[in-house]
């Protein structure tokens, strides 16, 4: 069952009638998941200071901006991709589930404010996304990745393409409801087509903005990264997933292409919750709960 929160809100939402994401202009969309961010994101902690650079690096045509938050005696960088299907997002919209992140593993956590589609289509961020970990192995870091659904798309996918590469891969890497497969194969796409915020058709869309008009993309494997986990070395692990989730499969089968190699390091299927709750603390007090999971492995 929904837990009561969680229905509270789908109840709320569902009176409010909202149009489908393709009728939504884009600036409007993107200023909504900031908005909603600011309500219900939870509220910034002064003890876990930031600041932001640019980086201007040689392999891309623009400085790319990040966010660092610092923390005393860091036991590594982790690097961190926000989700918001490839189209929203930005800093600002992850800031407190950042600064949560540093409390749980007493790392140092640095976002990236990659391209949002669809006006840079794939591969853009995802090359923004290894020009930036490849900075960050330069700087003699010990680096692991961290991403929430589309973001943890692009982190995967910088994994298999790592491998392809030979180059050296993540310490370790922690997924919040993961998009691993964008070929819209898995059974939870159907039984939570609607009715659960996240619907099939704004998944379609998000697709769409990512890969553009090229929907063979969706086949290729660091796009879809799930089908890859079994052929390729990966670091040790931590997925988190929802139970009312479309993308809860994607989760579920990693989980278990992962456990069979031995690189899941754990796994956390919240019940009664939807796709986006550890962003939105404000709304699920079990965002906490997966922070208090998680720094179990870094005691």
């Amino acid at each position: 069952m929904l837990t009561p929160e969680t229905q509270l809100f789908l109840d709320n939402l569902k009176t409010l009638n909202l149009p489908p994401k393709d009728q939504i202009p884009i600036e409007l969309l993107r200023d909504q998941f900031e908005t909603g961010s600011v309500l219900y994101g939870g509220s910034r902690l002064e003890t876990i200071e930031s600041h932001d650079s640019d980086l201007t690096l040689d392999n891309l045509d623009k400085p790319i901006a990040i966010r660092s938050f610092e923390v005393e005696n860091p036991k590594e960088v982790i690097l961190y991709a926000h989700g918001g299907g490839w189209t929203g997002g930005s800093l600002n919209t992850h800031h407190v589930m950042c600064q949560s992140l540093v409390q749980a593993t007493n790392s140092r956590v640095i976002a990236v404010d990659y391209s949002l589609s669809p006006e840079n289509i794939y591969p853009t961020a995802l090359n923004e996304i290894e020009a930036v970990y490849k900075w960050a192995f330069q700087q003699d870091m010990s680096v692991s990745v961290a991403g929430d659904s589309a973001g943890a798309n692009l982190m995967a996918g910088l994994i298999i393409r790592l491998n392809a590469q030979k180059f050296t891969l993540p310490k370790e890497c922690i997924f919040f409801y993961p998009s691993f497969d964008l070929t819209q194969k898995l059974d939870s796409l159907k039984e939570f087509a609607e009715g659960y915020m996240l619907t099939k058709q704004s998944i379609e869309y998000y697709i769409r903005n990512y890969l553009g008009v090229d929907s063979a993309l969706e086949n290729l494997p660091e796009v879809s990264p799930l089908w890859q986990m079994d052929n390729v070395d990966f670091p040790p692990t931590l997925i988190i997933a929802a139970e009312y989730d479309p993308l809860r499969d994607d989760a579920r089968i990693a989980k278990d292409m992962l456990g069979q190699k031995g690189a899941l390091k754990g796994y956390l299927e919240v019940p009664g919750v939807i796709h986006g709750f550890v962003q939105l603390p404000g709304l699920f007090p079990e965002s906490a709960k997966v922070f208090e999971w998680i720094s179990k492995f870094y005691r």
